[in-house]
C-alpha cells in the first residue's frame, strides 16, 4: 500500500483491523498492570485494545497518520470497557504526539516498513520511551525478502542506540510473524 488515505483505511479495517497478530504480540508479552503503551501506526486499535483488557491500570495511546483510521479506531473502541484509558492521537512515526519518557512499551506493530523515516522514528520511540522501557516490533515473516528487510531492521536498531532482547519468529495457526523486544542500550 503505497499511499494512506480514507478509502486505504477501510480496506484494512475491513481485511486486517483484528489482525491475529495483534493479539499474539500483546500475549507474547508480560505487561505490568500500570504499562503506559504507545502504538505507532495503531490501526483500528485492536493491539491497544487487547492490552488494556489484560492490564487494569495504565494509559494507551494509539498514534496513526490517517485521520479515518482513527475515527475507525475510536468507533472500534466505543464500547470497551477499557476506552477511558484509550486515547487516539493523529501523527506520524518521525513526530510523535506524545511527551518524552513516557511510555513504558511502544509498538510498532508491522507498521515500520511504513514510516517515512526510519531512523528519525527510531530517534523518536528513544524519546517518549522511558529508559527501563521496551520498544516492540512486530513483523509479517511471510512477505517477500523478509529476511532482508529484517537484517536491515536489525542494523538500523543498533545504530538507533537499540539493543534487541529478544527476537523470536511466532507461529500459530498459518500466521507467521518475527517479534523483536528491544531496549535502549546502556552505557
Amino acid at each position: 500500500m503505497s499511499e494512506w488515505n480514507a478509502e486505504t483505511a477501510e480496506w484494512y479495517a475491513k481485511n486486517y483491523g483484528d489482525y491475529p497478530t495483534n493479539q499474539l504480540g500483546i500475549d507474547a508479552l508480560e505487561l505490568p498492570d500500570d504499562s503506559h503503551i504507545v502504538d505507532i501506526g495503531c490501526g483500528t486499535g485492536a493491539a491497544l485494545r487487547h492490552a488494556a483488557s489484560k492490564i487494569k491500570g495504565g494509559r494507551f495511546i494509539g498514534v496513526d497518520p490517517v485521520a479515518r483510521m482513527l475515527e475507525i479506531a475510536h468507533e472500534w473502541t466505543e464500547n470497551h470497557n477499557a476506552k477511558n484509558r484509550i486515547e487516539f492521537r493523529i501523527g506520524s512515526a518521525e513526530a510523535l504526539p506524545v511527551e518524552g519518557d513516557f511510555a513504558d512499551y511502544v509498538l510498532a506493530f508491522d507498521s515500520v516498513d511504513h514510516w517515512q523515516n526510519v531512523d528519525r522514528g527510531l530517534q523518536e520511540v528513544r524519546r517518549i520511551l522511558q529508559s527501563d522501557g521496551k520498544f516492540v516490533i512486530i513483523k509479517d515473516s511471510s512477505v517477500p525478502d523478509a529476511q532482508q528487510a529484517m537484517d536491515t531492521l536489525i542494523t538500523r536498531l543498533k545504530s538507533a542506540g537499540f539493543v534487541i532482547r529478544d527476537n523470536r519468529q511466532i507461529n500459530e495457526a498459518d500466521i507467521s510473524f518475527y517479534l523483536f523486544i528491544c531496549e535502549i542500550e546502556k552505557p
